[in-house]
């Protein structure tokens, strides 16, 4: 069939308004089906199940039509369409019939088909297979491959398959079946060879398989096997299209070390491997890697971005291998689990990956891992203070890439990150490198392409995403969760009326009132994802920290009386979570931990990074029956969650915008999991009049419309309309404005002066150092000035923008720059000064004026009889009394104040839990904003100072004690130990009592080597807490890695004139040689050579050494190392 007969038939059925709405209703009733509603409940649905099989069917053979034709492309809706119509049908358990495990294969491999491999993996489990192709089919959906090749061999070596049997038994049974189950058995090997070598004949050879069988069931007119065969052959053209082999073929040399390893790491990846790209990313390379200047990548949560970012690394490094990547993530737990996820696949193709840590501080602990790293994952804060102090390093960035890049706005952060990203800007264009931009949502990605790749073309948009997404209201009325799901279906409602009712609860001793649950919103919300469970994790949204604790309650009061402890999987992420939460939080009232215990995961802003990081990689790793949060896990963190219930769409009292809707909302629903997210949106209906009702579901409706999203606005534009209108207010123009700005007499404004010049600290580092990449010496020039910020993205978007021009975003950044110039002088050398603190300028001004007397207090602490850590705090306690006008200090006002402050001080460096820190006035938050965050930053500047007035002895002890207090830890030698791995300050300072105290020599990198290589001998001098801490970095460090024997060369006879490789398998208890096309399987169970440990490991083989006559072992799977 023509594809342009294709194309009017299928617009036909298409617009046929019956036929649509049965498909509707088949939607419709499979949400019912599966959240097992009682029939008596279902609307009156006019659908018919045998008439829809057929109609599955039409479809299904439009996309093979398409796909026969090489319409790949084409062939996707109507192949989806027609598998997800045959799943309605037959995938719910109450409505499975004789032939549902039949339908169920077409259905699974028509997603296959289509690229949809997540669905065809999630669908085919919910099937039984009744006969030898199916289970074979089976296997090799669900990428069982070690046990797939098994039950291949047993029928390599089954006698009944031979031709011989066959023609000799042809009465007794049936030789056709025969013969269609081992072809397809060895087509099947051919794709999983295929899979794992890239070997193309292999391939094709397998197809030729397919092809003869293709036409004995034609001649037998046979549709049921011919259907089978039909989407295997389409499944193998497909490979031309999505296989990492053939999709990377087109962009890199194949036999490039590198690319091999990068796709050797992906396909022996446990458990599953990753063999294919997904649509979003194979499409997404030609402008990923072919655009001049970067791209803009728009895709959905789920969709593999991460994966296009690994590829345009790989490129990067392909390029030059003194290339740098500079991967920006815009949290610390967001770069965390970057790290996590790029490294074992990156370092397997000679990429190394850095180990940063630490806020906003660039030492000497940093440089030695920098200079090793070729990709750099940091913080924004940590980029800008690592670029700030590294001018060879910014000549090496080449490609940077800029994780959740919509992240952009009004608030002090993202002004701070957004200016920052145009200094990177000017670096990308002088070294000739290019952006990789990241986000799931993007509305405007065009002017964000204008801005960081100089056109509006070089975008890569698209809304496929592995799992579909459901939408509905849970609507609480007091005594019944009514959820009312958004359906195509337009005559009917689909919905689960009365799917939680609240009941009565036994009375307990002395009680006389009756009480019921749920008897609130907060209990229906965790009644119903308590139900929802089933599906997989739940992740409830709560708009306020303290409402986390709340909603925690109201869902372990569902769980019943005494309920018992949760029983999580993976036992030592959950031990990680443990150990950190207690040294945290102590064992007593630990909300954190008891409700964890149970399988309730909670998070809020007020988590400590040493237990945050744990949580959320648990959160990852394992199930939890719920996660309750703020929109602090809205961003970039990848969670394992089914569903996402909105327990109100209002945070911190206002309401949260589209953009942040589907942030959190596009967490539900994981690749290979979940064949669709739920979200759900609460509804208090109780009490509500039915107008009251309406006008709230229809608010809530508008979340829903994902061409509603908030555009990306630049925050320095909207921060120059709010000085403009305060300026405004106070009868002074903005002409006027920008003068008084260029001269710093900002008092001349109005009261609202000191909102004013607060604002401009957060870009006057930022100008600063434009200026003097601009004008690294000689007369000031602001000519580049224009050019450049015409580039800007607030001079882009005010093109749209009412109240400010493009002409006076030029001159007021022109014009804030030669006010800095004059509040700084013309000295290159302060310029230096103060751009390398990375600090805002006001303050930074401050910490210049009192630099003589931080110098003086070091070399007090230098002339001091001895040098113990009691100095150091000592030092540390007269600096912070210096710092107390500091504006960065200030704008934290009391909540870094505190009677305590010395005990405290002196609890954190030495070591002592934070648990016995919390009960001190303002503990918590001395530790969370002063210790760990503002204190080390400053400290890290002045250290930087005084290094460029070559004070170098001075800013030593001053680098030192930033990073002690960042850490909370005594020495370098216990921040190294714990940097390693051993995320305990406690048990860190317990070890680093073993070994020789020293600066800066020994890497973090040797630390970590010689704990796991020791670590019985380190076990028996600790305690049993950091034993255990010892026991989990050995098991992070060893995660990865198989060890086999090597097995020694040998000779096999004349084999090697049929082939030049043989790979060893046992098949039913006897040891075999095959050759990878099948055609030698010999028996040499009599041999004196074991190959008992490799057999059932992918990836090695014996390859044929025409030197020495022998058969020589080769690994090819990077997991796999000689023990």
């Amino acid at each position: 069939m023509r594809n342009e007969i294709i194309r009017k038939k299928l617009v036909l059925i298409e617009r046929d308004r019956v036929i649509q709405n049965l498909i509707a209703q088949a939607n419709a009733r499979y949400i019912l089906l599966n959240t097992s509603e009682n029939r008596e409940n279902f609307p009156p649905y006019t659908i018919n199940d045998d008439k829809l099989n057929i109609l599955s069917f039409y479809y299904l053979n439009f996309g093979c039509s398409f796909a026969e034709n090489q319409a790949f492309d084409e062939a996707i809706e109507p192949l989806e369409k027609g598998a997800s119509l045959l799943e309605f049908i037959h995938a719910a358990e109450t409505n499975k019939k004789n032939a549902s495990n039949y339908y169920g294969l077409i259905a699974s491999l028509a997603y296959y088909v289509g690229f949809q491999y997540s669905k065809s993996f999630i669908l085919i489990k919910k099937f039984e297979t009744t006969s030898v192709i199916a289970k074979l089919i089976h296997l090799f959906l669900l990428r069982d491959f070690i046990q797939l090749s098994e039950e291949i061999n047993k029928i390599l070596i089954d006698p009944s398959y031979r031709d011989s049997f066959i023609s000799n038994n042809i009465d007794e049974i049936d030789g056709t079946t025969k013969i269609y189950e081992i072809t397809i058995a060895k087509a099947l090997d051919g794709f999983l060879k295929y899979f794992f070598t890239g070997n193309v004949d292999l391939l094709n050879n397998a197809k030729a398989l397919l092809k003869s069988i293709k036409e004995i069931s034609e001649i037998e007119t046979d549709p049921g096997i011919w259907w089978v065969i039909r989407l295997l052959l389409l499944i193998s053209d497909g490979f031309n299209e999505s296989s990492l082999w053939n999709a990377l073929k087109s962009y890199f040399d194949l036999d490039h070390p590198k690319v091999s390893q990068y796709i050797k790491s992906l396909v022996f990846l446990a458990p599953r491997g990753i063999f294919e790209l997904f649509i979003t990313q194979r499409k997404s390379l030609n402008k990923v890697l072919n655009a001049e200047n970067g791209c803009i990548i728009s895709i959905p949560t789920s969709s593999g971005k991460t994966r296009i970012a690994e590829i345009a690394i790989l490129n990067c490094m392909i390029n030059d291998p003194a290339n740098k990547v500079l991967y920006i993530a815009p949290f610390r737990s967001l770069a965390f689990e970057v790290e996590s996820t790029l490294e074992p696949i990156l370092d397997n193709a000679d990429i190394s990956v850095s180990h940063l840590y630490g806020g906003s501080l660039y030492s000497k602990l940093d440089e030695k891992i920098i200079e090793d790293s070729d990709v750099i994952i940091a913080t924004p804060e940590k980029a800008k203070a690592i670029l700030r102090g590294n001018t060879e390093l910014v000549r090496q960035i080449k490609l940077i890439i800029i994780d959740e890049g919509h992240l952009l706005g009004p608030d002090k952060r993202l002004i701070v990150n957004e200016i920052f990203y145009e200094e990177l800007r000017f670096y990308v264009q002088k070294n000739g490198g290019k952006f990789l931009l990241l986000s799931a949502v993007l509305p405007n990605s065009e002017e964000l392409a204008e801005w960081l790749t100089r056109s509006s073309e070089t975008i890569y948009k698209n809304s496929w995403r592995p799992s579909d997404e459901r939408l509905g209201i849970l609507d609480w009325d007091g005594n019944f969760v009514n959820i009312n799901w958004i359906s195509q279906d337009e005559d009917r409602q689909s919905f689960n009326n009365k799917f939680i009712i609240s009941e009565e609860l036994p009375l307990k001793p002395r009680q006389r009132k009756i009480r019921y649950f749920p008897s609130n919103k907060n209990e229906a919300i965790a009644a119903t994802a308590y139900k929802f469970r089933t599906f997989g994790s739940v992740l409830i949204f709560v708009g306020l920290k303290s409402s986390v604790f709340t909603m925690a309650e109201a869902y372990f009061k569902r769980l019943g009386n005494a309920p018992d402890n949760h029983q999580w999987k993976n036992l030592f992420d959950w031990r990680a979570f443990e150990l950190a939460c207690i040294e945290t939080y102590g064992e007593e009232g630990n909300s954190w931990l008891s409700y964890a215990r149970k399988g309730i995961l909670c998070h809020n802003a007020d988590l400590h990074a040493d237990v945050r990081l744990p949580l959320e990689r648990l959160m990852r790793s394992d199930k939890p029956l719920v996660i309750i949060s703020t929109s602090t896990l809205g961003q970039g963190v990848n969670l394992g969650v089914s569903t996402v219930i909105f327990s109100t769409l209002y945070q911190a009292g206002e309401l949260i915008n589209a953009r942040d809707f589907w942030n959190i909302a596009g967490r539900a629903g994981r690749a290979y999991v979940d064949h669709e997210g739920k979200i759900l949106v609460a509804l208090d209906s109780e009490n509500l009049s039915k107008k009251q009702i309406e006008y709230r579901v229809n608010s809530i409706k508008k979340y829903f419309d994902k061409s509603k999203i908030d555009l990306a606005h630049s925050g320095i534009l909207s921060l120059m309309v709010v000085l403009k209108n305060i300026a405004q207010e106070n009868g002074v123009s903005f002409d006027l404005l920008v003068q008084l700005i260029a001269e710093n007499k900002t008092q001349e404004i109005g009261e609202k002066v000191g909102d004013i010049d607060e604002a401009l600290d957060w870009i006057d580092d930022t100008l600063l150092s434009l200026l003097h990449v601009n004008n690294p010496e000689g007369e000031i020039d602001l000519s580049w000035a224009e050019s450049f910020f015409t580039q800007s993205l607030a001079y882009i978007q005010s093109k749209n923008e009412q109240a400010i021009s493009g002409e006076e975003v030029i001159n007021f950044l022109s014009s804030r720059i030669t006010g800095i110039v004059e509040k700084v002088g013309n000295n290159r050398i302060k310029w230096q000064s103060l751009i390398k603190s990375g600090i805002p300028l006001n303050s930074d001004l401050m910490l210049e004026e009192l630099l003589p007397e931080f110098i003086r207090l070091v070399q007090e602490y230098f002339n001091a009889n001895e040098i113990t850590i009691e100095r150091k705090i000592i030092l540390l306690s007269s600096i912070e009394a210096l710092l107390t006008d500091i504006p960065i200090f200030i704008e934290d006002g009391d909540s870094i104040k505190s009677k305590d402050v010395n005990s405290i001080r002196q609890m954190w460096i030495n070591a002592s839990p934070i648990s016995t820190i919390i009960p001190f006035e303002n503990g918590i938050e001395i530790i969370t904003k002063l210790y760990t965050f503002k204190l080390p930053w400053i400290l890290n500047g002045i250290a930087k100072k005084m290094r460029n007035i070559e004070n170098e002895d001075e800013a030593v002890i001053i680098e030192e004690l930033s990073i002690l207090v960042e850490s909370g830890l005594p020495s370098l030698t216990k921040v190294k130990i714990y940097q390693a791995g051993i995320r305990s300050r406690s048990s860190a300072d317990e070890l680093g009592e073993l070994f020789d105290d020293e600066l800066w020599e020994r890497s973090i990198s040797d630390y970590k080597r010689d704990l796991v290589l020791h670590k019985d001998s380190y076990k028996e001098q600790v305690s049993a807490t950091a034993g255990e801490w010892l026991d989990l970095l050995s098991r992070t460090a060893n995660r990865r890695v198989t060890k086999v024997k090597n097995i020694p060369p040998f000779t096999f006879g004349n084999i090697h004139e049929k082939t030049n490789t043989l790979i060893a398998k046992n098949i039913n208890g006897k040891q075999y040689l095959l050759s990878p096309d099948l055609s030698i399987l010999e028996d040499i169970s009599e041999s004196d050579i074991d190959f008992s440990t490799i057999n059932s490991i992918p990836g090695i083989d014996f390859k044929y050494s025409p030197e020495n006559g022998t058969w020589v072992m080769k690994i090819n799977n990077p997991y796999i190392q000689l023990s």
